[in-house]
């Protein structure tokens, strides 16, 4: 998905990149933020034992907000920066 203009961020803040996908097409890691988080620059993502669950979903028809959680699974949704 791209966006029509660009999105500003700002460091130290936490965003949920997520996309619906009404036929069950992803792909999921279990287990992939147990133990550590990722940092890969710009970009770091926490481990789900800091505090805050990482690997979130939704499931339902038509969409909503990420809540709910399932052993630390990362179930790839990325973003791209672009300068």
């Amino acid at each position: 998905m791209n966006f029509a203009a660009p999105v500003a961020v700002t460091a130290g803040t936490t965003y949920i990149a997520s996309y619906y996908a009404p036929v069950a097409a992803y792909s999921a890691d279990t287990g992939f933020f147990a133990g550590t988080g990722v940092d890969q620059g710009p970009l770091h993502a926490p481990a789900d034992a800091s505090g805050s669950a990482n690997g979130v979903y939704r499931y339902g028809t038509g969409g909503g907000f990420p809540t709910s959680t399932y052993q630390a699974t990362n179930y790839w949704v990325d973003v791209v920066f672009t300068g």
